[in-house]
Protein backbone atom coordinates (compact mmCIF):
# COMPACT_ATOMS: atom_id res chain seq x y z
CA UNK A 1 0.00 0.00 0.00
CA UNK A 2 3.10 2.22 0.35
CA UNK A 3 4.30 1.60 -3.19
CA UNK A 4 6.65 4.39 -4.36
CA UNK A 5 5.46 6.12 -7.53
CA UNK A 6 8.06 7.41 -10.03
CA UNK A 7 8.58 11.17 -9.90
CA UNK A 8 9.52 13.85 -12.43
CA UNK A 9 13.11 13.50 -11.19
CA UNK A 10 13.09 9.81 -12.12
CA UNK A 11 11.73 10.66 -15.58
CA UNK A 12 14.45 13.27 -16.15
CA UNK A 13 17.16 10.84 -15.09
CA UNK A 14 15.73 8.05 -17.28
CA UNK A 15 15.44 10.38 -20.30
CA UNK A 16 18.84 12.04 -19.78
CA UNK A 17 17.36 15.54 -19.81
CA UNK A 18 16.84 18.27 -17.24
CA UNK A 19 13.86 18.43 -14.86
CA UNK A 20 12.90 21.71 -16.53
CA UNK A 21 12.73 19.95 -19.91
CA UNK A 22 10.44 17.27 -18.48
CA UNK A 23 8.26 19.95 -16.90
CA UNK A 24 7.94 21.83 -20.20
CA UNK A 25 7.14 18.60 -22.06
CA UNK A 26 4.35 17.79 -19.57
CA UNK A 27 2.87 21.28 -19.73
CA UNK A 28 3.04 21.54 -23.52
CA UNK A 29 5.85 24.09 -23.49
CA UNK A 30 8.62 24.55 -26.10
CA UNK A 31 10.68 21.35 -26.28
CA UNK A 32 12.54 19.85 -29.22
CA UNK A 33 10.96 16.84 -30.90
CA UNK A 34 13.93 14.67 -29.86
CA UNK A 35 13.68 15.69 -26.20
CA UNK A 36 9.92 15.24 -26.15
CA UNK A 37 10.33 11.72 -27.55
CA UNK A 38 12.92 10.88 -24.86
CA UNK A 39 10.56 12.13 -22.12
CA UNK A 40 7.62 10.16 -23.49
CA UNK A 41 9.71 6.98 -23.74
CA UNK A 42 10.98 7.47 -20.16
CA UNK A 43 7.42 7.99 -18.87
CA UNK A 44 6.26 4.81 -20.59
CA UNK A 45 9.22 2.79 -19.28
CA UNK A 46 8.62 3.98 -15.70
CA UNK A 47 4.81 3.82 -15.98
CA UNK A 48 4.87 7.43 -14.80
CA UNK A 49 1.63 9.28 -14.17
CA UNK A 50 1.57 13.03 -13.51
CA UNK A 51 0.33 13.92 -10.03
CA UNK A 52 -3.04 15.07 -11.35
CA UNK A 53 -3.57 11.72 -13.08
CA UNK A 54 -2.70 9.80 -9.91
CA UNK A 55 -5.02 12.00 -7.91
CA UNK A 56 -7.81 11.35 -10.41
CA UNK A 57 -7.19 7.61 -10.23
CA UNK A 58 -7.24 7.72 -6.43
CA UNK A 59 -10.43 9.75 -6.43
CA UNK A 60 -11.98 7.18 -8.78
CA UNK A 61 -11.47 4.43 -6.16
CA UNK A 62 -12.40 6.49 -3.08
CA UNK A 63 -16.01 5.20 -3.12
CA UNK A 64 -15.46 1.94 -4.98
CA UNK A 65 -16.34 -1.39 -3.33
CA UNK A 66 -15.39 -4.78 -4.78
CA UNK A 67 -17.67 -7.82 -4.54
CA UNK A 68 -16.26 -11.26 -5.37
CA UNK A 69 -18.90 -13.84 -6.35
CA UNK A 70 -18.56 -17.42 -7.59
CA UNK A 71 -20.82 -16.91 -10.59
CA UNK A 72 -23.04 -14.18 -11.94
CA UNK A 73 -25.07 -16.70 -13.96
CA UNK A 74 -26.20 -18.82 -10.99
CA UNK A 75 -29.72 -17.77 -9.92
CA UNK A 76 -28.58 -17.84 -6.28
CA UNK A 77 -25.63 -15.49 -6.82
CA UNK A 78 -27.61 -13.35 -9.28
CA UNK A 79 -30.21 -12.68 -6.58
CA UNK A 80 -27.45 -11.99 -4.05
CA UNK A 81 -25.79 -9.59 -6.50
CA UNK A 82 -29.06 -7.68 -6.88
CA UNK A 83 -29.15 -7.07 -3.13
CA UNK A 84 -25.48 -6.07 -3.03
CA UNK A 85 -25.89 -3.67 -5.95
CA UNK A 86 -29.05 -2.06 -4.60
CA UNK A 87 -27.51 -1.32 -1.19
CA UNK A 88 -24.25 0.01 -2.67
CA UNK A 89 -26.17 2.36 -4.99
CA UNK A 90 -28.45 3.51 -2.16
CA UNK A 91 -25.38 4.64 -0.22
CA UNK A 92 -23.65 6.29 -3.17
CA UNK A 93 -20.90 3.71 -3.66
CA UNK A 94 -19.62 2.39 -6.96
CA UNK A 95 -19.52 -1.39 -7.18
CA UNK A 96 -17.09 -3.60 -9.08
CA UNK A 97 -18.30 -7.22 -9.28
CA UNK A 98 -15.55 -9.78 -9.85
CA UNK A 99 -16.21 -13.37 -10.87
CA UNK A 100 -13.62 -15.99 -11.75
CA UNK A 101 -13.50 -19.28 -13.66
CA UNK A 102 -13.83 -22.47 -11.63
CA UNK A 103 -10.53 -23.50 -10.11
CA UNK A 104 -9.14 -19.96 -9.71
CA UNK A 105 -6.87 -19.81 -6.69
CA UNK A 106 -7.57 -17.60 -3.70
CA UNK A 107 -4.17 -15.96 -4.25
CA UNK A 108 -5.37 -14.57 -7.59
CA UNK A 109 -8.42 -12.99 -5.96
CA UNK A 110 -6.30 -11.55 -3.18
CA UNK A 111 -3.72 -10.05 -5.53
CA UNK A 112 -6.44 -8.51 -7.69
CA UNK A 113 -8.09 -6.88 -4.68
CA UNK A 114 -4.80 -5.56 -3.31
CA UNK A 115 -3.91 -4.13 -6.72
CA UNK A 116 -7.34 -2.55 -7.09
CA UNK A 117 -7.39 -1.18 -3.53
CA UNK A 118 -11.15 -0.61 -3.16
CA UNK A 119 -12.41 0.92 0.07
CA UNK A 120 -13.89 -2.43 1.07
CA UNK A 121 -14.43 -5.99 -0.14
CA UNK A 122 -17.38 -8.38 0.03
CA UNK A 123 -16.61 -12.06 -0.60
CA UNK A 124 -19.07 -14.86 -1.33
CA UNK A 125 -18.77 -18.30 -2.90
CA UNK A 126 -15.52 -20.11 -3.59
CA UNK A 127 -13.38 -17.36 -2.06
CA UNK A 128 -14.70 -18.29 1.41
CA UNK A 129 -16.24 -21.74 0.87
CA UNK A 130 -13.50 -23.88 -0.62
CA UNK A 131 -13.00 -27.05 1.43
CA UNK A 132 -9.44 -27.50 0.12
CA UNK A 133 -6.44 -25.50 1.29
CA UNK A 134 -8.04 -23.83 4.29
CA UNK A 135 -4.64 -22.57 5.46
CA UNK A 136 -4.13 -20.82 2.12
CA UNK A 137 -7.64 -19.37 2.20
CA UNK A 138 -7.14 -18.12 5.75
CA UNK A 139 -3.80 -16.50 4.87
CA UNK A 140 -5.32 -14.79 1.82
CA UNK A 141 -8.28 -13.43 3.75
CA UNK A 142 -5.97 -12.13 6.46
CA UNK A 143 -3.99 -10.21 3.81
CA UNK A 144 -7.18 -8.68 2.46
CA UNK A 145 -8.43 -7.86 5.95
CA UNK A 146 -5.21 -6.01 6.77
CA UNK A 147 -5.67 -3.80 3.71
CA UNK A 148 -9.41 -3.02 3.78
CA UNK A 149 -12.71 -3.69 5.59
CA UNK A 150 -14.00 -7.17 4.76
CA UNK A 151 -17.41 -8.86 4.91
CA UNK A 152 -17.99 -12.52 4.00
CA UNK A 153 -21.14 -14.43 3.08
CA UNK A 154 -20.62 -18.08 3.93
CA UNK A 155 -19.53 -20.49 6.66
CA UNK A 156 -17.07 -19.13 9.26
CA UNK A 157 -13.34 -19.60 8.88
CA UNK A 158 -11.32 -20.02 12.04
CA UNK A 159 -8.91 -17.14 12.61
CA UNK A 160 -10.81 -14.65 10.44
CA UNK A 161 -12.58 -12.02 12.49
CA UNK A 162 -14.88 -10.05 10.20
CA UNK A 163 -18.57 -9.47 9.66
CA UNK A 164 -19.98 -12.80 8.39
CA UNK A 165 -23.52 -13.52 7.28
CA UNK A 166 -24.88 -16.87 6.17
CA UNK A 167 -27.71 -19.34 6.23
CA UNK A 168 -27.13 -22.57 8.11
CA UNK A 169 -25.96 -24.73 5.14
CA UNK A 170 -27.47 -27.82 6.75
CA UNK A 171 -30.86 -26.31 7.53
CA UNK A 172 -32.28 -26.60 4.02
CA UNK A 173 -31.57 -30.35 3.99
CA UNK A 174 -33.01 -30.84 7.46
CA UNK A 175 -36.19 -28.99 6.54
CA UNK A 176 -36.57 -30.89 3.28
CA UNK A 177 -36.02 -34.27 4.99
CA UNK A 178 -38.41 -33.42 7.84
CA UNK A 179 -41.12 -32.41 5.39
CA UNK A 180 -40.73 -35.51 3.23
CA UNK A 181 -40.79 -37.90 6.19
CA UNK A 182 -43.86 -36.10 7.49
CA UNK A 183 -45.46 -37.00 4.15
CA UNK A 184 -44.56 -40.65 4.74
CA UNK A 185 -41.33 -41.01 2.73
CA UNK A 186 -38.54 -43.19 4.12
CA UNK A 187 -36.63 -43.97 0.91
CA UNK A 188 -35.09 -40.55 0.25
CA UNK A 189 -32.13 -39.97 -2.09
CA UNK A 190 -29.66 -37.06 -2.12
CA UNK A 191 -28.53 -35.81 -5.54
CA UNK A 192 -25.88 -33.24 -6.42
CA UNK A 193 -22.92 -31.51 -4.83
CA UNK A 194 -19.26 -32.39 -4.50
CA UNK A 195 -16.65 -32.20 -1.78
CA UNK A 196 -14.74 -29.18 -3.09
CA UNK A 197 -17.07 -26.69 -1.37
CA UNK A 198 -17.78 -26.58 2.35
CA UNK A 199 -21.50 -25.87 1.91
CA UNK A 200 -21.79 -29.06 -0.15
CA UNK A 201 -19.98 -31.16 2.45
CA UNK A 202 -22.15 -29.70 5.23
CA UNK A 203 -25.36 -30.50 3.32
CA UNK A 204 -24.21 -34.02 2.53
CA UNK A 205 -23.43 -34.66 6.20
CA UNK A 206 -26.80 -33.20 7.21
CA UNK A 207 -28.48 -35.70 4.89
CA UNK A 208 -26.69 -38.62 6.57
CA UNK A 209 -27.57 -37.33 10.04
CA UNK A 210 -31.24 -36.73 9.22
CA UNK A 211 -31.56 -40.03 7.38
CA UNK A 212 -30.44 -41.85 10.50
CA UNK A 213 -32.39 -39.68 12.92
CA UNK A 214 -35.63 -40.01 10.98
CA UNK A 215 -35.34 -43.74 10.42
CA UNK A 216 -34.93 -43.58 6.63
CA UNK A 217 -33.51 -46.34 4.44
CA UNK A 218 -29.70 -46.22 4.33
CA UNK A 219 -28.77 -47.24 0.79
CA UNK A 220 -25.36 -46.10 -0.52
CA UNK A 221 -26.85 -45.76 -4.01
CA UNK A 222 -29.15 -43.05 -2.70
CA UNK A 223 -26.25 -40.55 -2.62
CA UNK A 224 -25.15 -39.10 -5.97
CA UNK A 225 -22.46 -36.41 -5.67
CA UNK A 226 -22.52 -35.42 -9.33
CA UNK A 227 -22.07 -31.63 -9.13
CA UNK A 228 -24.23 -28.52 -8.90
CA UNK A 229 -25.58 -28.00 -12.43
CA UNK A 230 -28.73 -29.17 -14.26
CA UNK A 231 -26.53 -31.70 -16.07
CA UNK A 232 -25.43 -32.99 -12.66
CA UNK A 233 -29.09 -33.55 -11.77
CA UNK A 234 -29.71 -35.47 -14.97
CA UNK A 235 -26.60 -37.59 -14.47
CA UNK A 236 -27.34 -38.30 -10.82
CA UNK A 237 -30.88 -39.51 -11.50
CA UNK A 238 -29.73 -41.52 -14.52
CA UNK A 239 -27.12 -43.38 -12.45
CA UNK A 240 -29.56 -43.79 -9.57
CA UNK A 241 -32.28 -45.38 -11.69
CA UNK A 242 -29.84 -47.39 -13.78
CA UNK A 243 -28.31 -49.15 -10.77
CA UNK A 244 -31.43 -49.97 -8.77
CA UNK A 245 -34.28 -52.41 -9.25
CA UNK A 246 -37.63 -50.68 -9.58
CA UNK A 247 -38.67 -51.97 -6.15
CA UNK A 248 -35.62 -50.24 -4.63
CA UNK A 249 -36.20 -46.83 -6.21
CA UNK A 250 -36.35 -43.98 -3.70
CA UNK A 251 -39.78 -42.42 -3.31
CA UNK A 252 -38.30 -38.93 -2.94
CA UNK A 253 -35.20 -36.96 -3.94
CA UNK A 254 -33.60 -34.01 -2.18
CA UNK A 255 -31.49 -32.01 -4.65
CA UNK A 256 -28.60 -29.92 -3.34
CA UNK A 257 -29.91 -26.88 -5.23
CA UNK A 258 -32.65 -25.92 -7.68
CA UNK A 259 -30.34 -26.16 -10.69
CA UNK A 260 -29.74 -29.82 -9.87
CA UNK A 261 -33.47 -30.28 -9.22
CA UNK A 262 -34.16 -28.86 -12.69
CA UNK A 263 -32.02 -31.54 -14.33
CA UNK A 264 -33.36 -34.24 -12.00
CA UNK A 265 -36.93 -33.39 -12.95
CA UNK A 266 -36.12 -33.63 -16.65
CA UNK A 267 -34.46 -37.04 -16.24
CA UNK A 268 -37.30 -38.41 -14.09
CA UNK A 269 -39.85 -37.37 -16.69
CA UNK A 270 -37.70 -38.73 -19.51
CA UNK A 271 -37.56 -42.05 -17.64
CA UNK A 272 -41.37 -42.23 -17.54
CA UNK A 273 -41.72 -41.37 -13.85
CA UNK A 274 -44.28 -38.85 -12.69
CA UNK A 275 -43.46 -36.21 -10.12
CA UNK A 276 -44.73 -36.32 -7.40
CA UNK A 277 -46.88 -39.43 -7.96
CA UNK A 278 -43.94 -41.81 -8.52
CA UNK A 279 -41.19 -39.76 -6.91
CA UNK A 280 -41.32 -36.54 -4.91
CA UNK A 281 -38.68 -33.86 -5.48
CA UNK A 282 -37.40 -31.01 -3.29
CA UNK A 283 -34.75 -28.45 -4.23
CA UNK A 284 -32.92 -25.66 -2.45
CA UNK A 285 -32.47 -21.90 -3.16
CA UNK A 286 -35.98 -20.98 -4.41
CA UNK A 287 -34.60 -19.95 -7.81
CA UNK A 288 -36.75 -17.65 -9.93
CA UNK A 289 -37.82 -20.53 -12.18
CA UNK A 290 -39.02 -22.84 -9.37
CA UNK A 291 -42.70 -21.76 -9.46
CA UNK A 292 -42.83 -22.11 -13.25
CA UNK A 293 -41.72 -25.73 -13.62
CA UNK A 294 -44.24 -28.51 -14.26
CA UNK A 295 -44.84 -29.48 -11.56
CA UNK A 296 -43.81 -26.37 -9.62
CA UNK A 297 -40.81 -27.07 -7.41
CA UNK A 298 -40.91 -27.40 -3.64
CA UNK A 299 -37.73 -25.80 -2.36
CA UNK A 300 -36.05 -24.00 0.54
CA UNK A 301 -35.56 -20.25 0.24
CA UNK A 302 -32.20 -19.06 1.60
CA UNK A 303 -33.05 -15.38 0.95
CA UNK A 304 -29.87 -14.51 -1.01
CA UNK A 305 -31.11 -11.01 -1.91
CA UNK A 306 -31.40 -10.15 1.78
CA UNK A 307 -27.99 -11.70 2.47
CA UNK A 308 -26.40 -9.53 -0.19
CA UNK A 309 -28.19 -6.36 0.91
CA UNK A 310 -27.37 -6.88 4.60
CA UNK A 311 -23.74 -7.79 3.92
CA UNK A 312 -23.24 -4.64 1.86
CA UNK A 313 -24.91 -2.54 4.58
CA UNK A 314 -22.51 -3.97 7.18
CA UNK A 315 -19.50 -3.38 4.94
CA UNK A 316 -20.49 0.26 4.38
CA UNK A 317 -20.97 0.67 8.13
CA UNK A 318 -17.45 -0.64 8.68
CA UNK A 319 -16.03 1.66 5.99
CA UNK A 320 -17.75 4.71 7.45
CA UNK A 321 -16.74 3.79 11.00
CA UNK A 322 -13.10 3.57 9.95
CA UNK A 323 -12.47 0.26 11.71
CA UNK A 324 -13.30 -3.44 11.16
CA UNK A 325 -16.59 -4.86 12.44
CA UNK A 326 -16.65 -8.47 13.56
CA UNK A 327 -19.75 -10.59 14.17
CA UNK A 328 -21.56 -13.69 12.91
CA UNK A 329 -25.20 -13.61 11.80
CA UNK A 330 -27.13 -16.67 10.63
CA UNK A 331 -30.37 -16.24 8.70
CA UNK A 332 -33.38 -18.54 8.93
CA UNK A 333 -34.41 -20.30 5.71
CA UNK A 334 -38.01 -20.99 4.63
CA UNK A 335 -39.50 -24.15 3.16
CA UNK A 336 -41.68 -23.24 0.16
CA UNK A 337 -44.15 -26.06 -0.47
CA UNK A 338 -45.29 -26.46 -4.08
CA UNK A 339 -46.50 -29.31 -6.27
CA UNK A 340 -43.36 -31.43 -6.68
CA UNK A 341 -43.52 -32.89 -3.15
CA UNK A 342 -47.21 -33.87 -3.40
CA UNK A 343 -48.39 -31.73 -0.46
CA UNK A 344 -50.60 -28.67 -0.13
CA UNK A 345 -48.94 -25.43 -1.20
CA UNK A 346 -47.60 -22.78 1.16
CA UNK A 347 -44.66 -21.66 3.30
CA UNK A 348 -43.34 -23.69 6.24
CA UNK A 349 -41.21 -21.92 8.87
CA UNK A 350 -40.37 -24.94 11.05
Amino acid sequence: MNEKHPTIVDVAEQAGVSIATVSRALSGGPVSAASRQKVEQAMEALNYQPGSARAAAKKETEKCIAAVLSSQTSPYYAAMCEGITAEAARNGYKLVVLSYPEGTGCQTVTNDLLDMQPVGALLAGFAVESSAGQEVTRACLQRIQQAMPLVAIGPPIEGIECARLTSDPSQCIRKAMAHLTMLGHRKIAFVGGDRSARFSVIRENAYYEERKRLGCVENPMYVMLTGCTPQAGELGVSILLGNLARADYPTAIVAINDMVALGALRELQRSGLQVPQDMALVGCDNAFFAPYLTPSLTTVDLHPYEHGRSAMAELILSINAGHPISFNQTYESSLIVRESCGAALGVRTF
